[in-house]
């Protein structure tokens, strides 16, 4: 009896003292399934956007679950496809991984791409990005920038009954981060233009933009007449040539 109460007044002595008292380390949580995240995309592919406070908590929450997975695991392509997402890659080793999910917009839009990206510092860590702008990413290019990871990433979307977007988006890798820079493309963070082809040539170190008629009238919704242009790859960034 002695015995049990000099512990306690001991173990009352150290909290009162802020003496650090051994306690049992509770278990991280559990990060998402495989399983959940199949079960979260099927469920938001079946959904239409906007159609209730639920789905676009939904939406909100598989794009955390799968950054969260994506930080946690290594994906192949045969994997993203079970899981039911599309699976793009840089052509370095696949430094850059580009899985994206799509769903409908429930109007003349057509389908609505989500994208997250995924890479990895030099020690091997993962890490995992949402990329807020809705868009597709079909293409990955490795720029020569040196000293730098940057990439250019390609792709499009439907805007509208009038509008195939043609999109263009620049970010670099710096260790534990992505950086965006916001006069990367033309004095501007990204491209998205209607109706526009955008072409890059790894040989000349630049990126074109030409009408494509197959959709409509390019730019449509400028004042200005659609004028091609070319933007050149200079000091990591694309820029016109005067």
């Amino acid at each position: 009896m002695n015995k049990l109460v000099w512990r306690l007044g001991t173990l009352a002595v150290g909290l009162l003292a802020g003496v650090p008292v051994a306690q049992a380390q509770q278990p991280a949580p559990a990060g998402p399934t495989a399983a959940e995240l199949k079960k979260n995309i099927a469920r938001i592919e079946r959904g239409t956007e906007g159609e209730s406070v639920a789905f676009d908590q939904l939406v909100a929450a598989t794009d955390k679950k799968l950054v969260a997975y994506l930080k946690a695991h290594d994906v192949s392509a045969a994997a993203a496809k079970s899981l039911g997402l599309g699976y793009d890659a840089s052509p370095d080793s696949a430094r850059l991984k580009v899985f994206s999910y799509t769903y409908s917009s429930g109007g003349t839009r057509g389908t609505i791409t989500q994208s997250v990206l995924q890479w990895h510092n030099r020690a091997g860590q993962r890490f995992a990005y949402v990329a807020h702008e809705e868009g597709g990413f079909g293409e990955i290019h490795r720029l020569p920038s040196p000293g730098r990871t940057q990439y250019l990433l390609l792709g499009s979307e439907q805007g509208s009954g009038i509008c195939m977007r043609g999109l263009a988006w620049l970010i670099e890798l710096k260790g534990n981060y992505l950086l965006l820079d916001k006069q990367a493309l033309d004095n501007q963070p990204r491209l998205d233009i209607c109706n526009v082809a955008l072409t890059y040539d790894a040989r000349r170190r630049t990126l074109a933009a030409a009408a494509d008629s197959t959709f409509g009238e390019p730019d449509v919704y400028s004042d200005a007449p659609f004028k091609p242009f070319t933007l050149h790859l200079v000091q990591g960034r694309f820029v016109r040539k005067k």
